[in-house]
Parts: structure tokens; sequence; C-alpha cells
């Protein structure tokens, strides 16, 4: 009887006991935020090519000089969009010797049929859609007069660019050293929502002008070498 005793009275204080030594699993990390690198080239075509069908009237606009980036441009301050901002997008700009569209460049300039207008490139963080701001031309250089527009770089479920860009043609334009093409000022525009694939060239064309884009995914050994130097 003093054994089933002692007995029943071990298997009480078993639970409490296993309970102390049981492994409590960690919790799970979030997936660390994705970061692309976006190499871009802007660029016009000759004056012979046909006029497209996306035109525009233009607001005025001030003059000024054909900006090729050089990555050492400081991004300013822009609107707040819902409850984020361009600083949680952690934005890196390319210096030149990062750049890997420039042999393409280099094709375009030696080419009658093309003008460069702006040749950029940065990394930043991937957000869904309702938490990135569009980023603007003016955050990395000083584009051409006649030009205007943004940017913006989503992940969903695929990647995304978004091309939003307009360009002076006319009076304004020929102040700026760029064609005209019409009778009065007016303005051309792409505006496009693409998905693109890691390393993938992707071209955004109107008749008048357009733009090449490279997106690359940035590797986490890659982006903790960036934060160590």
């Amino acid at each position: 009887m003093k054994r089933l005793t002692l007995l029943i009275a071990v298997l009480l204080l078993m639970p409490p006991v296993m309970a102390q030594d049981a492994i409590v699993p960690e919790p799970e990390e979030p997936d660390p935020i994705k970061r692309y690198t976006v190499e871009v080239i802007i660029f016009a075509y000759a004056q012979e090519v046909s006029t497209g069908t996306e035109i525009f009237v233009p607001d005025a606009i001030d003059s000024g000089e054909l900006y090729l980036g050089d990555g050492d441009e400081q991004f300013v301050e822009l609107d707040v969009v819902g409850k984020r901002s361009i600083r949680h997008l952690e934005l890196e700009f390319l210096q030149q010797d990062e750049y890997t569209l420039r042999d393409t460049l280099e094709r375009m300039e030696r080419l009658d049929v093309y003008e460069p207008l702006m040749h950029f490139g940065w990394t930043q963080a991937a957000w869904p859609e309702e938490d990135t701001p569009a980023i603007e031309l003016h955050t990395f250089g000083r584009p051409p007069a006649a030009l205007e527009g943004s940017l913006t770089l989503y992940l969903s479920r695929y990647l995304h660019l978004v091309v939003d860009l307009e360009m002076l043609a006319g009076e304004q334009a020929e102040r700026a050293g760029l064609y005209a093409t019409a009778a009065g000022p007016v303005r051309y525009r792409i505006e496009e929502d693409r998905i693109l694939k890691n390393g993938e060239i992707r071209y955004f064309d109107h008749p008048k002008f357009g733009m090449i884009a490279k997106v690359t995914r940035v590797e986490p050994d890659e982006a903790s070498a960036r934060e160590a130097g």
C-alpha cells in the first residue's frame, strides 16, 4: 500500500517537472525585407521619328542642363504617402563603377537616332504597393527642363516597376536643347506598370522618348557588405 501511494505521488509530481523541461519553440523570424538595384537610362528619339498619341498641355518649367547621374546626389524630403515616406525605402545611390548599362549607353551615344537624357541607379527596400511612395526624378539628380516624372518599385506577388514620365516638345523643349515636333508646346507621356524578373532589362517606349530599366535582386551577403562598407 505504501508503494502504491508513493507511485501515485510520483506520477502526480511528473507533469510540472516535464513542463519545466519542455523545449519552448522560438518564435519564427519574419522574412527579411528584399532589396533591389535599379538602373535606368532615359533617352529621346531623333526629330524625324513620328509623334505619338499621348499628348498633354504642359505647365511652365524652367530650363536646365542635361544630367547624367554620378551617384553623389542626396535625396530630398518628399511628402508622406499614407504612413510611409521615401526614407523607409532606404535608398542608396549607385556609383559610376557600379553601373552595368554603360555599354548600352555608349552604343546609344554613337547612334544619331538616340539622345540620352539621364543615366542613374539606386538600391532600395521593396515594400507592398500601398507602402511605397513614388520617387521623383529630381531625387536622383537634375533632369533636363523638358523632362519630369517619377518611378515606383514595389513588391506584391511579383516585382513591379511603375513608370510615370512626361517630356515637353515645342518651344520649351527647344530651350532645353531638345527637338520641336509640333506647332505649339505639347507633352508626351509614358505611364506603365510592368512586372519585372530578376536581372531582366525592360524597355518603356513612346514614339518620342523612352526608358531602359534593369532590376537586380541584392543578395543578403551583398547587402551586408554594403552596410559594413
